[in-house]
């Protein structure tokens, strides 16, 4: 009778303790939660097929000398994502260089948009580097589709003209020969011949100080553009670390530099940006548009599944007044984030 007792007090503790967790999980799953950027697995090795190296040419035959020059790929620290790239020189002696990989920084990015007093739109871009992070945040990259995106503030510093003429819409800007006010970051556009960033304006917001950097794992970067575009769904990337390598006195042999992955590492994702086509849209394409997004917004972490079903059928439904008024309690019970609420309000 004792050990049956035992045995019904051991089962209610266990269903008890299921239905806790149960709980918790769903309490858990009622609220929204940004994913961080995506990467790529991947796993450096030292090539196994490469041609042997010409160190010359011999002077009576003119055929080429050659050697082997052992290419290899050793992993220093695989948190900060660091690795020797080695090889036996010209000279005979081994050659290293120190390879960073873009991808050893775990970012979450937040935006909001809202509109100022004469119509435009301004964006804040928050890059929040994990505690997890192997380095610092090197560079934030993000997508637009309309010319006049302007950077108004980087890490709390305002921008002057100097500090933008490297876009191309303020590139003719007058700036009377003052100085950046940004010290510590570079702002740019990325060439579109880059196949990761050959659609629309790409602005980049690079860390220049390798030595002592602003953004570290756990720190947060704050950007502010200005458009007279709305916001609409764009890409964007980040890196981390110091990507540039130094030289040893020769070339690296091409198999080892063709092991190096480029922008195809920078980790991925999305966030809003503004988009110019979207002004010319009628609210029933936008409210199309956004219903087309949502799987995307939930696999963000954008908006729960409750949020999800209710905005499928209003936008279905055309009910737009009320997707409004029910946006504005779902972001303060944390049902959407500040970018679905920014989209959500374009529709008028």
């Amino acid at each position: 009778m004792k050990m049956k007792r035992i045995s019904l007090l051991l089962l209610i503790a266990t269903q008890a303790f299921g239905i806790a967790c149960s709980s918790q999980q769903q309490q858990a799953q009622s609220r929204v939660k940004r994913q961080p950027l995506e990467k790529q697995p991947y796993e450096y090795k030292s090539p196994t097929d490469y041609d042997l190296r010409d160190r010359g040419y011999n002077p009576k035959t003119g055929k080429a000398i050659t050697y082997d020059h052992k290419p290899r790929i050793e992993l220093i620290d695989a948190k900060s994502g660091k690795y020797a790239f080695k090889w036996i020189g010209y000279d005979g002696k081994e050659k290293k260089i120190i390879y960073q990989r873009a991808d050893a920084v775990d970012v979450i990015v937040s935006a909001e948009a809202s509109q100022t007093p004469d119509g435009k739109y301004l964006y804040t871009y928050k890059v929040e580097t994990l505690p997890s992070s192997g380095t610092y945040l090197s560079a934030f990259i993000v997508q637009n589709f309309a010319y006049d995106t302007k950077p108004v503030e980087v890490g709390g510093t305002a921008t002057n003209n100097r500090d933008l003429v490297l876009l191309a819409a303020f590139r003719n800007i007058p700036f009377n020969g003052e100085s950046e006010n940004l010290k510590d970051f570079h702002i740019g556009h990325m060439s579109n011949l880059i196949h990761q960033f050959k659609e629309g304006y790409w602005i980049d917001i690079a860390e220049l100080n390798s030595e002592n950097p602003q953004i570290r794992p756990g720190g947060t970067l704050v950007v502010k553009m200005l458009s007279s575009s709305p916001p609409d769904l764009v890409g964007c990337r980040v890196s981390g670390g110091e990507l540039s390598v130094k030289g040893v006195g020769e070339h690296m042999p091409f198999v080892l530099e063709n092991a190096m992955r480029g922008y195809v590492e920078y980790p991925y994702g999305y966030t809003i940006g503004p988009v110019d086509s979207v002004k010319s849209f009628s609210p029933n394409e936008r409210a199309e548009r956004m219903l087309k997004n949502l799987p995307q917004f939930k696999k963000l972490g954008w908006i729960t599944d409750a949020a999800h079903q209710r905005y499928e059928k209003q936008l279905k439904d055309g009910n737009f007044d009320a997707l409004s008024k029910q946006s504005e309690q779902d972001l303060k019970a944390e049902q959407i984030t500040t970018e679905v609420f920014a989209l959500i309000k374009t529709i008028k």
